[in-house]
């Protein structure tokens, strides 16, 4: 009996191999019944419906697959399947370095049983089978220190991804065990570089010949035998000369890692040396310049270096290393290395925040795209997901301390070559940089300040009368001071002149340091301190018989400096009454002093004198601003327009304060 026709329609249809097997047995029994003709061709439709979503869906995954985002976590698979590799390389290679002899039936058949896992993988593969990966990816991301979900379709991803790994290294496994590398050892390529530069023969002795060379040349080596510098052969034997000793042999230094390399030229440096030359005279006072300025900078890079290129010795050290080193931290975050808790290395901070940065764009992507936002928007919104990374400056600090580690390297004979050449930026490239480099740089208080001013300390809610979260951040936006200038004040540094008050900035004892010689100057008392009851503070403190105006003050353990401590604190206040921006800190009040300054079109000399910057101008360099008399700068220093109406002062009430000094008292009084 011939097939009917319907079945012959349907099985041309997309979803034939379903049909084919079942369409012969409805006709056979119900030939002449057009329902099922009908149930047919609906079921159909059904079935490309659901094969078309499939295909979308399907679709949508491989376009997230290859652009590396949405649910494809590209970034933890990178670092997992690497981390799988090294790991699995590094061990196969050592188990070979140090496996005993073995016969040639031996070897077959290790190559038999590599085969025959690759034949395993490709089956894998095939039948879309993932569970030989499993084990080594787990390994991988606990050596890693990472979760990694296997309930979702990342882990998939990852298992299928793990497969090729894992049929790759059986490959490589193979191949090098036949003594196949893809690369020259790694001795073998020092020991090339190393004899790259031409030697010089070698003098020779005959047998018959004694050394009696009297001028050897220092740089060349004898044989390792006998083999002395020797005159000619032809020159006839003198007993009446004195033989002479052969000149001792030049011997390599023995190489040292590059934290000790580091270490060293730090304390060269807290020497009070500069690490240029062998042979230099130690000056102590630079040295403590040096301890206090520079030093924590120095160990910081160390520990930076140490980590992106490893603790090697500084004669396997290569330009590549170091190009390949600040090519991963000018990935770093802003806040890296001020964490004492944390224990990653560089790289794996750097692969954690550039897969969170692509993770929250893609996230935000989406979002805006099923929204209906144009794409001005979505470029905006992406952009503000952006990690923040080392500033341009930063960079060029850690480059500047790496190449002076390398000079002094040179200057001791540990290195021939400056591997910083070409990778320190030039003068011009680092001009461009930060032009390129989004303005994320310090702000002014402006409307922040206000609120600052409304937070506890400054509403009446403190113990001491002479607290300096409250006074320095008021004298510091008032005169233009640095921190570090307003937290050592002393008692002594309030003074009056012809009835003006002012703050002579000076370095009046050893414990205080100033950052130039132009930082030595006068400054006004501006209005508002007075309003507030400083000069009645300052009359405390004498009456307490106490040196510093703020004498508790601790100083840190790194530089030593009263602002190193204070300035933990005042982060960890702002952050508490949420006044805290990261662009904002205290060195900002010295901004706000210059911009309001600016405002009032105060000439840039002045500003100068009262900021204690360093000017090459003819005037200041060599005069100072002492041809200002300081009724002029009172002037200029009352230009500056801050409201404190909303300020609480602690001598609110002078019998609190117990004030005995009238002219403080009346001073405050005809202020207000």
């Amino acid at each position: 009996m011939r097939r009917p026709r319907p079945c012959l329609h349907l099985e041309r249809r997309p979803s034939s191999f379903y049909w084919r097997r079942r369409v012969p047995e409805f006709f056979s029994k119900n030939a002449s019944n057009r329902f099922f003709v009908f149930s047919l061709k609906t079921d159909v439709v059904r079935e490309a419906e659901v094969l078309a979503r499939r295909l979308t869906w399907l679709s949508s995954l491989a376009f997230d697959y290859s652009r590396g985002v949405a649910n494809m976590e590209t970034g933890l698979m990178e670092r997992v399947l690497t981390e799988l590799v090294r790991f699995e390389i590094a061990a196969s290679d050592y188990a070979r370095t140090i496996a005993p002899e073995r016969t040639r039936e031996e070897a077959q058949q290790a190559l038999q049983r590599e085969h025959a896992l690759q034949a395993t993988l490709r089956d894998a593969l095939l039948l879309r089978n993932r569970d030989a990966a499993k084990e080594p990816v787990r390994a991988a991301a606990a050596r890693l220190g990472v979760q990694v979900s296997e309930d979702n379709s990342d882990w998939v991803a990852l298992a299928y991804e793990a497969t090729r790994v894992l049929l790759d290294l059986s490959v490589e496994r193979s191949q090098r065990d036949q003594g196949v590398f893809s690369a020259p050892s790694r001795f073998f390529e020092a020991a090339m570089k190393a004899d790259a530069a031409p030697s010089m023969p070698a003098y020779r002795a005959e047998p018959s010949a004694i050394a009696v060379h009297a001028a050897p040349v220092a740089h060349m080596v004898a044989e390792p035998a006998t083999a002395t510098t020797s005159a000619p052969v032809s020159a006839p034997l003198n007993a009446s000369e004195p033989i002479q000793p052969s000149p001792p042999k030049a011997t390599k230094k023995a190489s040292i890692k590059l934290s000790e390399a580091f270490a060293r030229y730090g304390e060269t440096r807290l020497e009070g040396k500069l690490g240029k030359e062998v042979d230099e005279v130690a000056v102590p006072a630079k040295g403590e310049s040096y301890e206090r300025n520079s030093f924590a900078n120095l160990r910081s890079t160390a520990r930076l270096l140490v980590d992106v290129i490893g603790d090697k010795d500084v004669s396997e050290l290569k330009k590549s290393d170091f190009t390949d080193a600040f090519s991963v931290i000018q990935r770093a975050p802003t806040n890296h290395g001020k964490s004492p808790t944390e224990t990653r290395s560089t790289r794996e901070i750097i692969a954690a925040i550039d897969l969170e940065e692509q993770k929250n764009k893609a996230r935000v992507h989406a979002q805006l795209k099923k929204a209906g936002a144009s794409q001005g928007n979505i470029e905006a919104a992406e952009h503000q997901e952006s990690i923040a990374r080392l500033r341009v400056n930063t960079v060029y600090r850690h480059m500047q301390d790496t190449q002076r580690v390398l000079r002094y390297m040179i200057a001791h004979g540990y290195l021939t070559e400056n591997f910083m050449k070409g990778v320190i930026w030039s003068k011009q490239e680092l001009q461009r940089l930060e032009i390129l480099q989004e303005d994320n740089s310090r702000k002014i208080w402006g409307d922040e300040l206000p609120k600052l001013f409304r937070t506890p300390v400054f509403q009446g809610a403190i113990t001491d009368i002479g607290d300096p979260m409250f006074w320095s951040p008021l004298i510091s936006s008032h005169q233009g001071m640095r921190e570090e200038e307003a937290l050592q004040l002393r008692a002594d540094d309030v003074a009056s002149e012809n009835g003006i008050d002012f703050f002579d900035i000076k370095v009046g004892a050893p414990w205080q340091r100033l950052k130039s010689k132009a930082a030595t100057r006068r400054i006004p008392i501006h209005p508002n301190l007075i309003a507030l009851g400083f000069l009645d503070f300052v009359a405390m403190r004498r009456r307490e018989g106490e040196d510093r105006l703020f004498p508790h003050l601790t100083r840190g353990k790194t530089r030593k400096t009263l602002s190193e401590n204070f300035t933990k604190d005042f982060t960890r206040y702002r952050k508490a009454h949420g006044v805290y921006d990261e662009r904002i800190d205290f060195h900002s009040f010295r901004t706000q002093f210059n911009v309001e300054q600016i405002k009032a079109r105060t000439d840039s000399e002045l500003r100068h004198i009262l900021m204690g910057h360093e000017m090459e101008t003819v005037n200041l360099k060599h005069y100072g601003g002492d041809g200002h008399d300081l009724a002029y700068l009172q002037e200029i220093v009352q230009r500056v327009d801050i409201d404190v109406s909303m300020i609480q002062s602690p001598f609110v009430d002078s019998k609190k304060a117990k004030v005995s000094d009238l002219q403080a008292t009346r001073k405050r009084l005809r202020v207000v």
